[in-house]
């Protein structure tokens, strides 16, 4: 579930499977890279800090309740954070909830 997330995050080319989706995703790729999050190239072969801490925000927008879980500061880029979970919602595509806490456990792992 995560790769599929991941590549349309990425914006590779057909992911998405319908325009609203993948111009939502352009605009979190932009308003993320403006704001400091990084989102790395499609064919990367690994998941950077800043696209596991995305796929973190999108899992919590997903769920009705996540305590203790850290949102983006930017006011902008939490609106379109929610709007790209709802469109993965209706296509079916539900975060797992470890992905929660994926960004922390790697950092927890750093120390």
């Amino acid at each position: 579930m995560e790769r599929q997330v991941l590549a349309i995050l990425r914006g590779h080319e057909g992911a998405a499977g319908g325009r609203g989706v993948a111009d939502d995703f352009a605009r979190l790729r932009d308003l993320a890279r403006a704001g400091g999050y990084p989102v790395l190239p499609v064919g990367t072969p690994y998941v950077g800090a800043s696209e596991l801490m995305l796929l973190s925000w999108l899992a919590v927008a997903q769920r009705v309740v996540a305590p203790g879980c850290q949102a983006p500061s930017q006011d902008d880029l939490a609106s379109v954070i929610s709007t790209c979970a709802e469109r993965l919602s209706a296509k079916g595509l539900r975060l797992y909830p470890l992905t929660l806490y994926a960004h922390r456990l790697r950092e927890f792992a750093k120390t």
